[in-house]
């Protein structure tokens, strides 16, 4: 009766066989898939370095700023599906740092030679802050630092947007290893800029004196000049400065060397000076209002305030919205 009511055993042996095909198949499915998801974007994110490369090459400033923008909303799609990247977010931020450095007047030296270093517009101003952005999240996804390379960019961002104050860009910078800073006659030049901004005056022009190429052109001695003026190293500014007059005939290159000339003779209270430096800057060029503007601070400087408003006002005729003049001549 027992045997009668007793439970048989099933023969559980062909489905756990089955059972194990199927994970078996699906695991073999899952690996193929995902081996093909693998190579699909590891040759797409091959592909999209090689173009960020050929959009650094572009020399036409437009074609590269349009290059570059289409860049930048394509790695946003591709931050999207790579959420834990570091790479994504690093070649997203070196995109976006590329795409600020055409928004600008030129490169760092030109820029630093020109008082041109303020003169960011938005456009530049929101790309570089992307940029920044985009490497400290790679930083931070990655190993909590940014390689050489990628701290140049960042420290560059920094300074043209704002960002980071210069002590704050400067230990950024400081991090890196002197064959990267000497890798680049920019990074070379930053670097050294930086140092003075940073009241290391003296080690900056000797770094920018050794390894900034400044002794090769005029571009390179203009930007030593320039140093040393900012460092208020006043007597070898000028001596710079003149040495750059009998190097070049280029009337553009002669005006800058006499503003600049001209404010180093204000700040030491040589008003005399100053004027004929800036009278001569005039005379290259009739219709640049800043010689105007320095003449009229130097004949005030002097106590002919009749003569520096005359000219002052003579700058309103064509700059009427010029709020510098405009305060000027309320101080007399």
């Amino acid at each position: 009766m027992y045997d009668r009511y007793k439970s048989k055993r099933r023969n559980t042996g062909p489905y756990k066989l089955i059972a194990a095909l199927l994970i078996l198949g699906a695991g073999i499915f899952l690996a193929i898939r995902y081996h093909e998801h693998l190579a699909f974007w590891k040759y797409n994110r091959n592909k999209l370095y090689a173009t960020v490369e050929a959009a650094r090459h572009i020399k036409d400033p437009l074609k590269k700023r349009e290059s570059l923008a289409d860049l930048a909303d394509t790695f946003e799609r591709y931050k999207e599906e790579h959420q834990v990247s570091p790479d994504a977010f690093f070649i997203s931020g070196e995109v976006y740092y590329l795409l600020g450095v055409t928004y600008l007047p030129g490169n760092f030296s030109e820029m630093y030679i020109n008082d041109r270093m303020q003169e960011i517009n938005p456009e530049a101003r929101r790309a570089f802050l992307h940029a920044i952005r985009d490497l400290k999240k790679g930083a931070a996804l990655g190993n909590g630092t940014l390689d050489d390379s990628y701290a140049f960019m960042t420290a560059k961002a920094g300074l043209y947007s704002g960002y980071y104050t210069p002590a704050e860009i400067f230990e950024m910078i400081e991090k890196t290893g002197e064959t990267v800073k000497a890798k680049d006659v920019e990074n070379i030049r930053f670097y050294s800029i930086l140092n003075i901004m940073n009241k290391r005056e003296d080690y900056g022009l000797k770094f920018l004196s050794d390894y900034g190429m400044v002794k090769d052109n005029i571009q390179g001695l203009l930007l030593y000049a320039t140093a040393e003026r900012v460092a208020k190293k006043y007597t070898g500014a000028i001596m710079s400065y003149k040495n750059v007059l009998t190097r070049t005939t280029d009337p553009a290159i002669q005006k800058l060397v006499y503003v600049n000339l001209g404010k180093i003779y204000f700040n030491q209270s040589l008003f005399k000076e100053s004027l004929d430096q800036f009278t001569l800057a005039l005379q290259l060029d009739q219709k640049d209002t800043l010689p105007k503007i320095w003449m009229g601070k130097n004949y005030q400087a002097m106590g002919a305030k009749d003569k520096a408003r005359a000219i002052w006002s003579e700058v309103l005729t064509t700059e009427g919205a010029n709020t510098e003049v405009k305060e000027l001549l309320g101080t007399i």
